[in-house]
């Protein structure tokens, strides 16, 4: 992302919408529907009443509009709540069940009355008067989903989203007997962090054995989807899946080609500091070689950090990093904690890692973390409260559409919230043990980046091969394996690092998203480069390109915040340059050289 733009080059945005006071976010008044759209009769209802109507001249067309925005905020409400129920309870079959009717169901048969109602707006006489700074991103995402609507296809997501949940169900019962309990693979990670190298290697190998004793199922889950996502594709007009899903993600800023290249400048300029910090634990810990249970645990042999045991801890202690940042970040955490909007603790029937989603009709955000009691995760907690920020920030533009900002942007907030707590952690850690969590967070982003790159390329690979069948995914992902190699020895562990693809969900449930966590670092980095030099400034702006939710275009976002779009990883060297320069502090600091 290279550094923040100077003052001239910002350009002006209209004013932004008023913010609540923190923990104070009122529901916002209804238009026009009362209660929730949780059956079809209601849904039905609603949809029918929005097709009936005529509107006139642009002051109706707005109306009108903004009466289907609160239609779609409290469909995504209900499809929200009932992914949450699930999320939380995974072996619960009417929690299942309920989710499915949605997607199966109901979804079917609302899309093309969306695809109604798009093309309606988009032949409306007076569509060009609608006032272009609340209208023009959402005229554009309209555009988009008329292109890409296909009647065909509705059968096809719906049979899609069905076969992805298998992979939830999978991972989500997964448990093995170790040291005398039976634990979840989420429970056995924190065993990486164990200066015990025997445990942590048994704790390595007893998940990713159980990883292996299902690999064949996952692998008949990813074999049915890949034909029925090169047939969607086909049946909009694609010639594969990648193009397809590129589009469909509204990637109007980069194309499949920037992505391509940003794998480049991540081999290039950050994989050789990936290499030197590996080489640097390597000699720390006196081994002749690193293996893979070598990578989480502290180079100088300290105990690992334990911050939290229970969720109430762990809210505590993200909190107080926060408000490092500022007081109203954390009073916004405490709030969402004391309105039950948190599902954060390990237990078995709870699905694999952490999201945000946001209860539209309330317009609030829910934090769901599948969380061991592990430095890494606090650092999860304050990463989904970057996204419940943001989404705070934004909760009064309008449409609804306006308060979604793209993933590239999203992940801004996430990952930025990471790196502006990273100087204060000291507010929760003795001296020693914040450098510990610093040097392991900066190590972390570095190896996160190329980790991105081997994913997305992996992606891009299997989806531009249409016959790509178990035998070349795996060739695919090895020759990958070995384009990024970092100084990792997996000797006698081939099967296992040639199945690791397995265990991403995104791959299975949200293809194609994973480029923008690479584009979302970079600008986390250089928010976090301009906030260690102008602390004020640098998140004046950043809240100010929160607050603009997606109601601008994703250029425009960056540049609102203080940062630049990189599509092509131009500012890579300059940002690893500033990563290894606070790592090198932080091994200096520990007496390492």
């Amino acid at each position: 992302m290279g550094a923040s733009l100077p003052k001239a080059a910002m350009t002006d945005t209209p004013p932004l919408p008023p913010l609540d006071p923190p923990g104070q976010h009122p529901v916002p008044p209804r238009r026009w529907i009362e209660g929730d759209l949780n059956t079809w009769e209601r849904i039905e209802e609603a949809m029918e009443a929005l097709r009936a109507r005529r509107p006139e001249g642009a002051e109706g067309l707005e109306a009108w509009l903004l009466d289907r925005s609160e239609f779609d905020s409290l469909l995504s409400a209900e499809s929200n709540r009932r992914y949450v129920r699930w999320a939380c309870h995974s072996e619960d079959e009417a929690a299942h069940a309920a989710w499915l009717e949605f997607q199966t169901e109901f979804l079917p048969r609302i899309k093309p009355v969306e695809d109604e109602l798009d093309r309606r707006w988009l032949e409306h006489p007076a569509r060009g008067a609608l006032p272009r700074e609340r209208w023009a991103v959402p005229e554009r995402e309209a555009e988009l989903a008329v292109r890409l609507f296909r009647e065909e296809n509705v059968p096809l997501e719906a049979e899609e989203e069905e076969i992805a949940s298998e992979y939830g169900r999978i991972c989500g019962s997964m448990t093995v007997e170790f040291e005398g309990r039976t634990r979840t693979l989420q429970e056995l990670a924190p065993y990486q962090e164990e200066p015990d190298r025997e445990k942590r290697e048994a704790a390595w190998r007893a998940a990713r054995r159980r990883r292996l004793e299902d690999a064949p199922r996952l692998e008949e889950v990813f074999d049915r989807l890949l034909p029925l996502r090169q047939r969607i594709a086909r049946n909009a007009g694609f010639p594969d899946y990648r193009e397809y899903k590129h589009t469909a993600w509204g990637r109007f800023d980069y194309r499949p080609e920037d992505c391509l290249a940003l794998h480049e400048a991540i081999e290039r300029e950050v994989l050789p500091l990936l290499r030197r910090m590996r080489e640097a634990r390597r000699r720390s810990l006196g081994l002749e070689a690193l293996r893979p249970w070598d990578l989480a645990v502290d180079p100088e042999g300290r105990p690992p950090l334990r911050p939290f045991t229970r969720q109430k801890e762990q809210v505590a202690k993200a909190a107080a990093l926060l408000e490092g940042v500022h007081p109203d970040f954390a009073a916004e955490l405490r709030w969402m904690e004391a309105e039950g909007l948190l599902d954060l603790e390990t237990r078995p029937g709870k699905l694999p890692g952490g999201f945000l989603t946001t209860f539209e009709d309330r317009r609030v955000p829910f934090i769901f973390a599948n969380s061991p009691p592990t430095h890494g995760g606090l650092e999860t907690l304050v990463h989904e409260s970057g996204h419940a920020i943001h989404a705070l920030h934004a909760r009064w533009q309008e449409p609804a559409g306006n308060r979604d900002a793209p993933l590239e942007f999203a992940e801004v907030a996430s990952m930025g919230m990471e790196c502006l707590v990273l100087d204060g952690l000291e507010r929760i850690y003795t001296a020693g043990e914040a450098r510990q969590a610093r040097s392991a967070a900066l190590e972390d982003i570095v190896s996160g980046l190329v980790s991105i790159a081997v994913l997305d390329a992996f992606q891009h690979e299997v989806y531009t091969r249409p016959e790509a069948g178990a035998a070349t995914r795996r060739s695919v992902w090895l020759a990958l394996q070995e384009r990024f190699d970092s100084g990792v020895d997996w000797s006698g562990l081939e099967e296992e690092r040639a199945s690791a693809w397995l265990s991403v969900p995104h791959i299975f449930e949200v293809p194609f998203y994973y480029v923008e966590y690479a584009y979302a670092q970079m600008g986390a980095l250089a928010l976090w480069r301009a906030w260690r030099r102008e602390p004020a400034e640098a998140l004046a702006r950043f809240r100010r390109g929160l607050a603009l939710g997606g109601s601008r275009p994703l250029p425009a976002l960056f540049e609102a915040a203080g940062l630049r779009f990189d599509a092509r990883g131009e500012g890579l060297r300059e940002l690893m340059a500033e990563v290894e320069e606070a790592w090198a502090e932080e091994a200096l600091a520990g007496g390492r050289r």
